[in-house]
Parts: structure tokens; C-alpha cells; sequence
């Protein structure tokens, strides 16, 4: 279903550097969108990844591609992302309360976790802490959300539902109400 009130994402991972950087900027020069992410990954390979609207984001992947022609490992392009997902992409975070309850979502690509983060979103009413794309987990993606039990379970289902044909699923876990005293996060 598409939703012209949310934004969408664009994710291209490159085999050359050099060639990443060189389509990154075509990506930007060929419409308005925002860069969440620009950088190298293990092993490596280089991520770029966009977020605007959807025309918008739609013109900057076509760019890339283009450009990039066959340095391109994988794409994805994702329109209608739910809000919290699109935050978390672009570094927001946000704090844990005591009553929260934990889901933590590990995949073994960028394009996955971002695909299983959006669902999440979108099936119950949870919050995204953090998440991590790529740099310092070998190429992986990972996010943890926060709620109520019964609405992290939720998340957390739709999550893996979202990503099972991808096969990308590293890990997953429920962590009713952590104890305060435990501080582990994704730095």
C-alpha cells in the first residue's frame, strides 16, 4: 500500500569505493533527499542510503543505479516507511523507560533491517532505542524497540514475517522489562 504522507528510502550497496562515491553524488545532485547514511562497510563495500519523498527518492535511485551499473551488489527501495523507522535510519534515539519491554532484531543485511524495522513500526505501537546499519558489525543490521510485552512480541513477529523469503534473519529476542542495572546497547 502506498502512503504519500510518509517517506520513502533508497538503499544502494557498491563493491567499489570509488564508484560508491561517485554515484552517492549523483544520487544527490539528481534530487533533494536526505543522506542517512554514506559510508564503508565490512567487507569492504561501501552503503548509500536516502530518504525523501517518494518521486524524489525514486529519481536519486535511479541515478545511482545507473551510475554505479555493475559495482551495484544489491538496492532496495522502500515507499510509505513508517516515521519511527525513517528516524531511526537517520540516528534519532531515544531512551528506555523502566516498564518497557525489549525486542532486539539482528540481520545479516542493511536492506533487511530496514525492511523488518518499517514493519515493525507499522504492525504495533512500539519505539525504535536504536539502530545500527553496516559500520562495526560486519555489513549487518540490527535495531532494538521498546513497549509494552504484547506489543513488542507483535513488532517482533512482523518483523521476522517481513524478512523470511529474504533469509536474512540473524537473530531475534524478547526481553520482558530488563533490569535497570543492565546498560547493553548497540555502540
Amino acid at each position: 500500500m502506498q502512503r504519500p504522507d510518509l517517506p520513502a528510502v533508497a538503499l544502494i550497496e557498491f563493491r567499489s569505493i570509488a564508484r560508491a562515491l561517485r554515484s552517492g553524488d549523483a544520487m544527490v545532485k539528481q534530487a533533494p533527499v536526505q543522506v542517512a547514511l554514506s559510508g564503508p562497510v565490512s567487507p569492504g563495500k561501501y552503503l548509500v542510503l536516502v530518504s525523501g519523498s517518494e518521486a524524489e527518492v525514486e529519481e536519486s535511485l535511479k541515478a545511482g543505479l545507473e551510475d554505479g551499473g555493475d559495482e551495484v551488489v544489491d538496492s532496495l527501495l522502500l515507499s510509505g516507511v513508517h516515521l519511527a523507522a525513517v528516524h531511526a535510519i537517520h540516528g534519532l534515539r531515544q531512551v528506555r523507560e523502566a516498564r518497557d519491554s525489549l525486542g532486539v532484531v539482528e540481520t545479516s543485511t542493511v536492506s533487511a533491517a530496514i525492511v523488518a524495522c518499517d514493519a515493525a513500526c507499522k504492525e504495533a505501537p512500539v519505539r525504535i532505542l536504536e539502530m545500527r546499519l553496516g559500520k562495526g558489525i560486519g555489513g549487518k543490521g540490527v535495531f532494538v524497540l521498546a513497549g509494552e510485552l504484547w506489543d513488542v512480541q507483535a513488532a517482533v513477529a512482523a518483523a521476522e514475517r517481513s524478512i523470511e523469503a529474504r533469509r536474512s534473519l540473524v537473530g531475534l529476542e524478547v526481553i520482558p522489562r530488563p533490569d535497570p542495572e543492565f546498560e547493553g546497547g548497540l555502540d
